[in-house]
């Protein structure tokens, strides 16, 4: 009867386990450019400072940013769609409230598609209690 057991045991933390390697082989990281954002800004609920940025897609369904020296990173939960026009440029827009800069959307060139970031609690506070004072545009490096 044990023997059973462990064989069943067994069995189940081998599934388990390859379950696991085959889930962290699908989600790919790709890099999609590199960017220097001239102002403080929020990608999600996270604070970054200005400064070059790597981005990346991750998976299907996140946005990362990784400063140039690896010290700031955040992730930004997106959707994705199809944009009006191929972009001849990737791009970032920031939705601006005041002096405060809040990733919206992350354009990538020649793919047709834009991502639509997740508004934070912050921003979406400050949209209840604000005006947004406009976007801002910011062309990656080439």
């Amino acid at each position: 009867m044990k023997s059973r057991i462990s064989i069943v045991l067994t069995i189940v933390v081998v599934f388990i386990l390859g379950m696991s390697v085959a889930l962290q082989a699908q989600t790919q990281i790709t890099t999609l450019f590199k960017v220097e954002v001239p102002f403080d800004f929020r990608v999600g609920s996270t604070h970054l400072a200005a400064g070059h940025y790597t981005v990346f897609h991750v998976g299907s369904q996140w946005i990362l940013f990784q400063s140039s020296d690896g010290k700031a990173t955040a992730m930004v939960p997106v959707i994705v769609s199809n944009a009006p026009a191929v972009q001849a440029a990737s791009k970032l827009i920031f939705n601006n409230y005041g002096d405060r800069h809040f990733l919206a959307q992350v354009w990538t060139e020649g793919d047709g598609q834009k991502h639509d970031c997740f508004q934070s609690r912050t921003e979406q506070m400050l949209l209840a209690s604000q005006r947004r004072s406009g976007t801002a545009t910011v062309v990656a490096q080439r």
